[in-house]
């Protein structure tokens, strides 16, 4: 998946995915005045995981704590690497929060 910064250089979102991204223990994405995707699957996982709307710079990535996409097909997928930088600890402890919070919640919406 390949991660984009919008027109003034900010995150934005990947080809296919929003983006999140953990820093000193707070869960951050990017707010839709960004020109990222509305997507469903990152409105649920941002309200239920508690992530703040963030204008971030695109180097964020080098430093960030952990990293994770939402998208349809992904619902909360841990991010191990971006370019050179090996996240060796994905996914981190929010990451596994979150993952555990969209599948349970997701699958409570399911039954009838």
């Amino acid at each position: 998946e390949a991660l984009f910064a919008n027109t003034v250089g900010a995150l934005c979102e990947g080809t296919g995915s929003n983006v999140f991204v953990v820093l000193d223990g707070e869960l951050h994405t990017p707010p839709l005045a960004s020109g990222c995707l509305a997507g469903i699957t990152r409105a649920l996982a941002a309200e239920w995981a508690g992530a703040r709307e963030t204008d971030l710079p695109l180097d964020v990535l080098e430093r960030a704590d952990e990293i994770f996409l939402t998208s349809t097909l992904r619902d909360v997928q841990a991010v191990h690497r971006v370019d050179d930088r090996r996240l060796p600890a994905a996914p981190g402890p929010v990451t596994v929060k979150a993952m555990r919070l969209f599948e349970e919640r997701a699958a409570a919406d399911l039954d009838p």
